[in-house]
């Protein structure tokens, strides 16, 4: 698994994480990008290559890529003020004594990006964490939370562990 990162560069978001996803087919694999589908919920996949995953994010100012031989979910964010009233849609009053309110958006949107579900599955999802550990709703599933200059990120895996950094571009 390889988890890549850049700047916008004042790109917009979607022609930055297809960039991205080439430059990490072609680092990781040696392949050139494929033809990319999407599941009925919106999960991209490459029809081609099914021993490839990968997963896609950006930010306002940056763009995240992770590809894998297992499945895969990530989400980027920079640093923002989430509502209350979001706040209590997403999460538990547990959970926020937990987690910072980005961090816990980040591990829930890598979550439901994982298994291709729709935002609205958000709601009824649980983390909790066991020292440093997170704790998933899906034991199968790993997660890894990356706090990296101004941004937040995190990926979820039903593979390895997440590697403990991203490559910065």
């Amino acid at each position: 698994m390889a988890i890549y990162c850049t700047p916008l560069d004042g790109k917009k978001g979607s022609a930055a994480v297809h960039s991205l996803l080439e430059f990490a087919l072609r680092t990781e694999y040696g392949e050139k990008l494929p033809e990319i589908k999407k599941t009925p919920h919106g999960k991209p996949y490459f029809p081609g290559m099914p021993d490839v995953h990968f997963s896609l994010s950006h930010s306002k100012t940056h763009v995240l890529c992770v590809v894998s031989g297992s499945p895969v979910g990530c989400d980027i964010e920079s640093p923002r003020v989430i509502s209350s009233r979001t706040l209590e849609y997403f999460s538990s009053p547990e959970e926020l004594v937990m987690f910072k309110p980005l961090d816990l958006w980040v591990l829930k949107e890598s979550y439901i990006k994982l298994f291709g579900q729709t935002i609205a599955a958000i709601r009824n999802l649980r983390f909790s964490l066991d020292g440093e550990r997170i704790i998933l709703p899906d034991s199968s599933v790993t997660a890894r939370l990356y706090h990296v200059g101004e941004f937040c990120a995190a990926v979820c895996s039903l593979g390895p562990n997440p590697p403990d950094s991203i490559v910065l571009i």
